[in-house]
């Protein structure tokens, strides 16, 4: 085993251990107790293509590939694990063997945005959180682990057999979409909405809670009224209001950002 390759894997180690150390140009520095592996609950998060353009502040930005019509992936997130590791990498081999299933179940909307860069995101900032659990303890298996639970939640099915339908002149109260979401997931979930130019809620995201060996459940959190959904494309929403109908846009290729003008 080369130097380099002792130095990564003393790093890895040390992450499982609790510690979070940097990896910087042959050297694992800076070492800290944030004890990362001490989580107990994640977030499977879904986002709704349809929705996903509306609160962007930057219109221009914004792109639906043709090829992407269901409900994708947000992320796989370990929840109240501050900041992860840095010195654990992921490259663009480490990913082939699924590439084809994430650029359609986790694709990145972002004209100009390779989807891998995307992908390499979620993993430094959560993915090497979860790679504390043996089962998503590398890249690979992490994604994996997403995809798997991205296909058991078939939230596209499920919306479409129980007569849930995007359109952009009917909308749904929030007890007609949980009503069809909690055979399936029981509490341990979230929605959450953007407003749109005309002040409508659409739905955009879908929050799964689960435990750490990836089953439904985990103490719900309390949310704040402003949630930052993508706070690297400046991206604000909010819990959807029960007091008001929540639309279920469509996919608008060609005007994403306006998707029912």
């Amino acid at each position: 085993m080369s130097y380099d390759k002792h130095i990564l894997w003393a790093c890895t180690a040390a992450l499982v251990t609790g510690w979070v150390l940097t990896y910087d140009n042959g050297h694992c520095s800076g070492a800290v107790t944030r004890h990362s592996c001490n989580w107990t609950c994640m977030h499977l998060t879904l986002q709704w293509p349809g929705s996903f353009c509306i609160g962007i502040n930057n219109k221009t930005i914004c792109k639906i590939p043709q090829t992407v019509q269901n409900w994708t992936i947000h992320g796989l997130w370990p929840t109240r694990t501050g900041h992860c590791c840095d010195c654990w990498p992921i490259y663009h081999p480490h990913l082939q063997e699924i590439e084809a299933e994430l650029t359609q179940l986790w694709p990145s909307f972002i004209k100009g945005k390779h989807f891998f860069y995307f992908w390499r995101e979620e993993w430094i900032k959560h993915g090497t959180c979860a790679g504390c659990e043996e089962n998503m303890g590398s890249p690979l298996l992490y994604f994996q682990a997403a995809v798997k639970l991205r296909k058991h939640f078939d939230i596209d099915n499920i919306l479409e057999s129980s007569g849930i339908k995007t359109s952009c002149d009917v909308s749904y109260k929030h007890d007609d979409i949980s009503g069809v979401l909690t055979p399936l997931l029981g509490q341990n979930y979230d929605l959450q909405c953007v407003t749109d130019s005309k002040g409508r809620e659409a739905w955009i995201q879908l929050k799964i809670h689960l435990f750490r060996n990836q089953t439904l459940g985990c103490p719900k959190q309390e949310q704040e009224q402003s949630i930052k959904l993508f706070s690297w494309i400046n991206s604000t929403g909010h819990p959807c209001p029960k007091n008001t109908t929540i639309f279920y846009v469509p996919i608008n290729y060609e005007n994403p950002h306006e998707p029912c003008n």
